[in-house]
């Protein structure tokens, strides 16, 4: 049985996840336009480098082949380098370019900026425990993507 705290909190992180990008997200979107699945992979690779086409696929549950037409449009937009791997020379190892980092930091300062103005209309002991829940929402992002 599903407490109810843990519930009302999966409830509240899935409509955060769901109204962000359309919301902070939205005017990010206009100003450098991405495909959905070439966002997902960027944010991946950023996470953790070094996946191949094989581990994003599973990772993120899409096909292979679209994966590779992602990874193809983000090297051609200079935002992906492949290196071989260690190993095994066959399979390619995918590393965010500077410029993907760079780009990746630019949206975080712009989704700060706007989330700013949000939490500017949130009571001020509301804006308090919001602040003082980073950490602990942060443990549960990487307990997550385990």
């Amino acid at each position: 049985m599903v407490r109810q705290p843990a519930r009302d909190l999966a409830v509240v992180l899935y409509d955060l996840a769901w109204l962000l990008p359309r919301t902070i997200g939205a005017q990010d979107a206009k100003r450098d336009p991405m495909p959905p699945t070439e966002l997902e992979v960027m944010k991946l690779l950023v996470r953790r480098p070094g996946l191949s086409v094989t581990d994003i696929a599973r990772e993120l549950g899409l096909q292979p082949s679209n994966v590779s037409t992602a990874v193809r449009a983000l090297s051609e937009r200079g935002m992906v380098e492949r290196r071989a791997h260690a190993t095994d020379a066959r399979v390619a190892r995918l590393h965010p370019t500077r410029a993907a980092v760079s780009n990746r930091r630019a949206r975080e300062q712009a989704w700060g900026e706007m989330l700013d103005d949000y939490l500017a209309s949130l009571p001020a002991d509301d804006r308090r425990v919001l602040r003082e829940s980073i950490p602990a929402l942060r443990s549960l992002a990487d307990a997550l993507a385990e």
